[in-house]
């Protein structure tokens, strides 16, 4: 039998010619890096921040999904306003997504907290490399057949936080394009949905005692086409270096996850998922490794403690 990832996708680009699919990456620490999820995040961590992502889904599957992202974002005290860049790029199989876009953010201060809102806008491209497929009506694609497409994307998002309390929602793939792959061969479409979603999202930070702090939070995702999917979460900070937790996800996983503040200015985040679900049989988790660097705009102000959200 071919690889399960293999089949998949092949069933997807079978049945292209009649349906279309889509799929974003996927991420389990986005409570430590919200600007994976929400534009508006972006100078809300009062820095330059930077953040190196990598996440394998599904260990053991070969060829199973790999993601790669490259985040930055600093805000602009003068002008209420914030600049961010985010690089991506996202493998499964054959098929190939990359994305380079850019994020403006507008921050408005309140008597209650602050509240933001931002837009990324880009190009995401996608390549689907048929050669590695087999294909029980050769006729159908030829030999190491390269199909791909470039297509613009719009999200918008709004933010409200405080030093204890998160809420944001976002809206991705505001155009909502279909599109097609193909390599100028009339027989060698596969048709492509950037679906529009929603996300809801909330937290806070309750303290226990000194060297305690407990973080509830949740994400809520939602598209018109799919179900209702949810994350819940709940997370300890230990003596203001280390968070301890856990999430569960609707799609039947449960993720731990870790970050430790190495310095004020660095830290290190992993999270290991556990699937529920059928694929278990054929693999052993996901794991997702970050890196982060917040580098303080104004160095008279001295950083005493970490960021919450």
């Amino acid at each position: 039998m071919k690889k399960i990832v293999y089949i998949l996708v092949t069933i997807l680009n079978l049945n292209s010619l009649y349906t279309s699919a889509q799929s974003d990456a996927l991420y389990s620490q986005y409570m430590f890096n919200q600007f994976t999820i929400n534009p508006a995040y972006a100078g809300s961590r009062d820095a330059l921040s930077t953040v190196l992502l990598y996440r394998s889904q599904w260990t053991g599957l070969e060829d199973a999904p790999k993601t790669v992202n490259v985040s930055a974002h600093s805000p602009f005290h003068r002008k209420n306003m914030a600049l961010g860049v985010n690089f991506m790029m996202d493998e499964l199989g054959p098929t190939k997504v990359q994305s380079v876009q850019g994020t403006y953010a507008y921050h408005i201060k309140t008597n209650f907290g602050d509240f933001s809102m931002g837009v990324r806008s880009g190009v995401i491209s996608v390549q689907n490399n048929q050669g590695v497929l087999n294909f029980y009506n050769d006729q159908l694609y030829g030999n190491n057949t390269m199909i791909s497409a470039v297509i613009p994307n719009v999200d918008f998002g709004m933010y409200f936080f405080t030093d204890m309390f998160y809420a944001g929602v976002s809206a991705s793939h505001l155009l909502e394009d279909n599109f097609a792959l193909n390599n100028n061969r009339q027989d060698s479409l596969s048709s492509f949905e950037l679906q529009r979603y929603f996300n809801l999202a909330s937290g806070g930070v309750y303290e226990i005692n000194q060297n305690i702090l407990f973080k509830p939070s949740f994400l809520i995702k939602f598209s018109p086409l799919s179900p209702i999917n949810y994350d819940l979460n709940a997370s300890l900070l230990l003596k203001k270096v280390l968070w301890v937790g856990f999430s569960y996800r609707s799609t039947q996983n449960l993720v731990c996850l870790f970050e430790i503040n190495i310095t004020d200015q660095m830290r290190f985040g992993y999270s290991y998922d556990y699937d529920f679900s059928a694929v278990r049989t054929t693999s052993s988790g996901s794991h997702e490794i970050f890196m982060g660097f917040d580098k303080l705009l104004n160095k008279k102000v001295p950083n005493v403690s970490p960021r919450f959200f």
